[in-house]
């Protein structure tokens, strides 16, 4: 992946040969998006914007075939470069970030036609459960609801791991260790933390529409913890093998992640470890 970021900086040819190449296909359009994103973040917005225009290219075959997601993505990653490369923090950039997840989420609901579609696809697959004697305890409504809100934050995940790759190329190339630092750093602005737990709660509890974002919610305090954990294995020297567990315990006990997250934000456990 190195050797891509190279030869994309090389100069705008190839950082354009680079976007074309790699948005022309599903499973590594991501890889477009993030030279977008290096591109932003090293050079100037309007070798950005050249750059994300003919990215938008390909996204555009994609979208004609009926799949947005690599023209948001693009556009996102874009957006969210030059927000971290101004104001010069993930914490800032990731609230922009959630705004955009959300946005992107409601931009479907927006969608009656394409939401009426899905419920009408769902509705056939109860009545076909149904038939075969399965209890359906749901309505296609709930379920429709439920896929928009994954779709959020699927987008929202995949741009925040598209720019983290665009920022480590940037280190990497310009800045050895200097993401792994940054990385280790970050945790969410206390207000917004207070904010995310406030509406999460209200999520849990039922409460609409937040009920339909909790998801996109989750995602910073979710990286906010995994930061944390980050940096207490890199304090402790505790070896690769703990950061394994880390991702572990996000995978399989996700709340208690996003816990440590909020938590930290007001607390600032860093401090507190590294004056143990």
């Amino acid at each position: 992946m190195k050797g891509l970021a190279e030869y994309a900086m090389r100069g705008r040819r190839q950082a354009i040969i680079a976007v074309l190449l790699t948005g022309l296909f599903p499973m590594i359009y991501c890889f477009s998006a993030a030279i977008v994103g290096l591109v932003n973040l090293r050079k100037s917005a309007s070798e950005g914007l050249i750059i994300l225009l003919w990215s938008l290219l390909p996204a555009a075959l994609f979208w004609m075939a009926g799949d947005s997601i690599p023209m948001v993505l693009m556009l996102s990653t874009a957006i969210l470069a030059q927000a971290l490369k101004h104001f010069k923090s993930w914490s800032k950039m990731i609230m922009l970030g959630t705004v955009l997840g959300i946005l992107t989420q409601l931009s479907l609901v927006w969608q009656g036609a394409y939401v009426a579609q899905l419920v009408s696809l769902v509705e056939e697959v109860i009545l076909v459960q149904q038939s075969q004697g399965i209890v359906v305890e749901y309505s296609a409504n709930e379920v429709v609801n439920l896929l928009l809100s994954f779709y959020g934050a699927y987008h929202f995940a995949t741009v925040i791991f598209c720019l983290a790759l665009a920022r480590w190329w940037q280190a990497v190339l310009y800045n050895p260790g200097g993401f792994k630092t940054e990385f280790h750093q970050f945790k969410l602005e206390p207000g917004f933390a207070i904010l995310l737990a406030s509406f999460i709660v209200a999520a849990l509890a039922g409460v609409p529409p937040l009920s339909n974002w909790l998801a996109i919610m989750c995602i910073p305090p979710l990286l906010g913890g995994l930061a944390l954990l980050h940096y207490m294995v890199a304090f402790k020297k505790m070896g690769f093998s703990w950061v394994g567990m880390a991702y572990l315990l996000a995978l399989f006990v996700s709340p208690v992640v996003i816990l440590l997250g909020l938590l930290d934000s007001i607390l600032n456990f860093r401090k507190r470890i590294a004056g143990a």
